[in-house]
């Protein structure tokens, strides 16, 4: 890889170096490194969005309504002082994973018992071998964030990437969904224009997707960063479902990075039920109109609450 200096990628996207600094630090720059206290920058790197523009178009609020986050901090702070070993709790990963595909694999017509099936080396017959891959590739995104995170104390390695999500990772994750289905074919963002928000926000202005996805990244970075983490990685779910940056497989990708982002902020897998799976796509209908995500938010504190108790019951 070849790096430029600040002074450089000045001279080459036409801002000042102070500003560039600035986004340097903000991890609103692909692939920089910090050395001492000068900046590499990685000169395929691209310029990023204009940020008068993105707070522009970043002022409307996404509403938890009235909920209790204590017993969510609790089941994080008791993760962090989980006696559970490493082996029984890598099995209970690897458990709560394929559970939590099997109702996300609903989206894509594909049964839970398929699911399982697949992810046990299993071939299906009733299936078509992309399908099979997909499922694959969805559970190895998974355990790759595992590995990165760790789940509080558990299998971190060290190598989780500031900001953990960013408009370069976020194509990459794409392109390791569709490894071995379509290779030639890297993922970008649509080239389309859509509303910037929902009915809610009462605005009815359009912006390229590419340009929204910078806003989100960047709320999900500053703002978001002081509130609950399972709000946090609701309202990323959220609105990952409302822009869809990429053609296909949208809440497939959406509930990916929602998993991610929960493992970030010290929490399990949101593994929902087949019931409680169609109650939350109702919910999500009424959310992406309205904004307002506390329905969303106790089906995710329910099913948090399952997989602590399923965890704390392996200490005994």
């Amino acid at each position: 890889m070849i790096y430029i200096s600040v002074k450089e990628a000045s001279k080459k996207w036409g801002i000042t170096e102070r500003r560039i600094r600035i986004l340097c630090s903000e991890g609103r720059v692909d692939g920089v490194i910090r050395s001492g206290w000068a900046w590499n920058i990685p000169i395929t790197a691209q310029k990023p969005g204009d940020g008068r523009k993105i707070r522009h178009v970043k002022n409307f609020d996404l509403r938890t309504g009235t909920i209790n986050f204590t017993p969510l901090n609790t089941i994080r702070e008791a993760l962090k002082n989980s006696k559970v070993s490493q082996e029984d709790f890598l099995s209970y990963f690897d458990s709560s994973v394929n559970r939590f595909l099997s109702s996300i694999f609903l989206t894509e017509n594909i049964k839970p018992n398929q699911v399982i099936s697949i992810v046990n080396g299993e071939f299906v017959k009733e299936l078509t071998l992309n399908q099979h891959i997909l499922i694959k590739n969805a559970k190895s995104i998974i355990v790759n964030f595992f590995f990165e995170t760790g789940l509080s104390s558990f299998a971190g390695n060290g190598s989780k990437a500031n900001p953990f999500f960013s408009e370069k990772r976020l194509s990459l994750i794409q392109d390791r969904l569709y490894s071995g289905i379509d290779d030639f074919h890297k993922a970008s963002f649509r080239d389309v224009e859509i509303p910037f928000a929902g009915a809610w926000a009462q605005d009815n202005r359009t912006y390229n997707v590419k340009v929204q996805m910078e806003t989100l990244l960047v709320q999900c970075d500053n703002e978001w960063t002081s509130i609950n983490g399972v709000v946090k990685s609701a309202f990323l779910f959220g609105e990952l479902l409302r822009i869809k940056p990429f053609e296909e497989h949208s809440f497939l990708f959406a509930s990916l990075i929602l998993v991610g982002s929960l493992l970030d902020c010290g929490y399990p897998l949101t593994v929902i039920s087949t019931e409680d799976f169609l109650e939350l796509k109702a919910d999500l209908s009424l959310t992406l109109k309205r904004g307002n995500y506390n329905k969303i938010l106790r089906v995710f504190e329910k099913s948090i609450e399952s997989e602590y108790f399923i965890i704390s019951n392996l200490e005994k």
